[in-house]
C-alpha cells in the first residue's frame, strides 16, 4: 500500500501541578496515513450522537497507540471513531476542533464546582470544609425526578444532565452548586473519550 499523506497523532497526558491543578500536556508523533472521505452512513451515526465527522485518515495498526487527537495540514482534529481492518490497517474517522469549539459554544448555564477538604480549626484539629473549586460555563438539561417515602419522610429527588468543557480531576465526590442549590454527581462520562466535554449525571434530594 502507498502511504500518501502524514498525520501527526497526539497523545494527552494529565500533568499534576500540584495543589489540585492538572492540565493537559499534548506529545505529538507522525505517522505514514491514508486521508479518506467519511462514508454517508457513519456520518449519519455520529450526528444521531451531536458528533459532526468530517474526515478520515487510514493508517497501520502498530502505528496507532490510542491517540484521541490528530493533526493534518495544520487542522486539529479530535478522534471520534476507530475501526481496524484485518488487524493491519486501522481507520480513525475524526471530527475538526472547530467543530467540537463550535458545540462548546451553546454552554450559556453557569455552575459551580465544589469539594471536601480538611482545614485546620483553632484548636489544631482538622475539620472537613466545602471548597469552591471551579465555576464553569454549561448546558443543564433536566432528566426527570420522583418521590419516595423513606420510612417517615418523603423524599423528593430532581436529577439532571450537565455538559461542561473536559476537565482533569473532576470526581465523583465533588458536588455542584446551581442557584444556591447542592446536586450530587452521581456520574461522569467522556463521550468517545474525547476529552473534549465531560456529562455529568447530578441529584438533588429534598425531605
Amino acid at each position: 500500500m502507498i502511504w500518501r499523506d502524514v498525520v501527526e497523532l497526539v497523545t494527552l497526558l494529565e500533568v499534576d501541578r500540584g495543589g489540585g491543578v492538572f492540565e493537559l500536556e499534548e506529545v505529538p508523533r507522525s505517522v505514514f496515513a491514508n486521508r479518506k472521505s467519511v462514508n454517508r452512513d457513519e456520518f449519519y451515526k455520529a450526528q444521531a450522537n451531536n458528533l459532526i465527522p468530517s474526515i478520515a485518515f487510514e493508517i497501520r495498526s502498530v502505528d496507532y497507540a490510542d491517540e484521541q487527537k490528530a493533526v493534518h495540514e495544520g487542522m486539529e482534529y479530535i478522534v471520534l471513531r476507530t475501526y481496524s481492518r484485518n488487524g493491519e490497517t486501522t481507520e480513525l474517522v475524526c471530527q475538526s476542533v472547530d467543530d467540537v469549539q463550535t458545540n462548546l459554544a451553546q454552554l450559556r448555564d453557569t455552575v459551580e464546582i465544589w469539594h471536601q477538604t480538611f482545614v485546620e480549626n483553632s484548636m489544631g484539629e482538622l475539620s472537613p470544609q466545602a471548597v469552591r473549586l471551579l465555576t464553569v460555563p454549561a448546558q443543564i438539561s433536566q432528566l426527570g425526578g420522583g418521590t419516595v417515602k423513606v420510612e417517615d419522610t418523603v423524599e423528593t429527588t430532581e436529577t439532571l444532565s450537565v455538559t461542561i468543557k473536559y476537565r482533569p480531576g473532576i470526581r465523583t465526590d465533588m458536588f455542584l452548586m446551581i442557584a444556591g442549590r447542592r446536586y450530587d454527581i452521581d456520574q461522569i462520562d467522556d463521550p468517545m473519550n474525547r476529552h473534549s466535554t465531560l456529562i455529568l449525571k447530578a441529584r438533588r434530594v429534598v425531605n
